[in-house]
């Protein structure tokens, strides 16, 4: 894929290359044009049955951002990335099947993205050979003492009863000042709904199992008769992404906990 890509795109003669001084960033376009790509971008992949299923539970728009922030760096512009590298960033996808031929398929949309923002081809030739040189980092997998450390339960992982007692408290600080849900939680006792979000999140993330609460679908009945839907979901999501984001939990136990809460969205909207 990537050598198709470098003959479509790979234009230009190895003087006019040596010519070139300013980054592929200022030449591209700079931070607007790395920002519209990236959004572009997404938009295909998101699209994308072949490649979307390694996005479910993501905070899209911190996963945008921190694109952003790595292409521009990548792209010789101002770094200021402060994600995982390539190989502990992707290897929670690697466990889930990631694998050449997905790696092929964004290729495929950053090739059409940059050529429908019409970027020239010898410099969507210069950002293909720019992806395809963490290739092997992405799918590189875990480590075997990764592979060991990750047979621990996530509660384990994350923190144990600490971090899920800090990680509630923060979580309920952000929902009870966001307005798109807030309203669910009028006349709610707020400190034996957070004893209970941390008895539920402990057993979900496979710590001891102390939980005594209804089931989802009974325990968020009437919050779906008041109009509880999808949106007010992502909104949970996006929140619970932010709070672990604030404890500087890695990337890889966010995912795990982002697909463990949204394995419960069917059961919680009553579907």
């Amino acid at each position: 894929m990537f050598k198709a890509i470098m003959k479509m795109f790979g234009g230009g003669s190895s003087n006019e290359e040596a010519a070139q001084t300013a980054s592929l960033f200022d030449r591209i376009g700079g931070e607007g044009a790395v920002d519209a790509a990236v959004d572009v971008f997404y938009r295909k992949v998101l699209a994308d049955d072949r490649v979307n299923k390694f996005f479910e539970g993501v905070d899209m728009e911190t996963q945008a951002a921190k694109q952003k922030a790595f292409l521009t760096m990548a792209f010789g512009g101002p770094n200021s990335y402060t994600g995982e590298d390539m190989r502990k960033g992707h290897a929670h996808l690697v466990a889930q099947g990631m694998n050449a031929s997905h790696f092929d398929v964004i290729m495929e949309h950053l090739g059409a993205t940059l050529k429908e923002l019409g970027v020239p081809d010898d410099l969507i030739g210069e950002a293909a050979a720019i992806a395809e040189s963490v290739r092997g980092d992405v799918l590189a997998g875990y480590t075997d003492e990764e592979k060991v450390a990750r047979e621990q339960s996530l509660f384990d992982r994350i923190g144990g009863e600490a971090a899920v007692d800090a990680a509630v408290d923060i979580f309920y600080r952000k929902v009870l000042a966001d307005d798109r849900i807030k309203d669910f939680f009028e006349d709610v006792d707020m400190d034996k709904q957070a004893a209970k979000q941390k008895a539920f999140l402990t057993m979900a993330f496979g710590g001891p199992s102390n939980y005594s609460g209804e089931d989802m679908r009974k325990g968020h009945a009437h919050l779906v008769e008041r109009g509880l839907n999808d949106s007010h979901f992502d909104a949970v999501m996006e929140n619970l992404g932010a709070t672990l984001q604030e404890l500087n939990v890695p990337d890889e136990l966010i995912a795990e906990a982002a697909a463990i809460a949204e394995s419960t969205r069917n059961d919680v909207l009553g579907k």
